[in-house]
């Protein structure tokens, strides 16, 4: 890391970083995909229609026999939870035959929020707080949503997604920023 990037004035500074890299919409993506092996992209959604918590999978026997894994430097880590819940978006993207998404954010921080937010507010509320954090802070008039997405090596058609960026929208409707 070389220098930090405030999210002061709405993450404007964040977004110069961002916006030469996004691409028109997913379909564009897994198009340049077949094409050109990308394996990375984001974009901006031409709308987000829904958000829902639902149950996950449990891991693999593999899987979970990595989260019980030292590092490499032998240092004994915190055990790596399981989440028993997928946050899902559904959205469409701006390509004019885009058949609609569902996917799974893979993000480490919603994972964490899942756990943080259990020990702070219980089973009985978990879900309305989660949801409060990830969509109804995120995905509103106010902010340009963006989403990162990636696939990997043995399935390279099949993205998912990585993370949200949400900064503040500033002037017109789908222009992002009024400089």
């Amino acid at each position: 890391m070389l220098d930090r990037i405030p999210p002061s004035s709405g993450w404007r500074q964040r977004y110069a970083h961002v916006e030469p890299l996004v691409a028109p919409s997913l379909c564009a993506i897994k198009r340049d995909q077949e094409t050109n092996r990308a394996s990375l992209g984001v974009f901006r959604p031409a709308e987000i229609t829904g958000f829902r918590l639902a149950p996950a999978e449990p891991w693999p026997t593999p899987k979970a026999a990595m989260a019980d894994q030292m590092d490499l430097l032998d240092q004994d880590l915190r055990r790596l939870e399981w989440v028993p819940l997928e946050f899902r978006y559904t959205f469409r993207c701006a390509d004019d035959t885009c058949p609609g998404h569902d996917m799974a954010l893979r993000d480490w921080e919603a994972d964490e929020s899942y756990r943080k937010f259990l020990r702070k507010y219980g089973e009985a509320d978990v879900h309305e707080k989660l949801r409060e954090r990830w969509y109804e802070r995120m995905v509103t008039p106010n902010r340009a949503v963006h989403l990162f997405v990636g696939n990997i090596a043995a399935h390279p058609r099949t993205f998912m997604l990585l993370g949200l960026f949400y900064p503040e929208r500033w002037g017109g409707s789908r222009r992002l920023f009024s400089l």
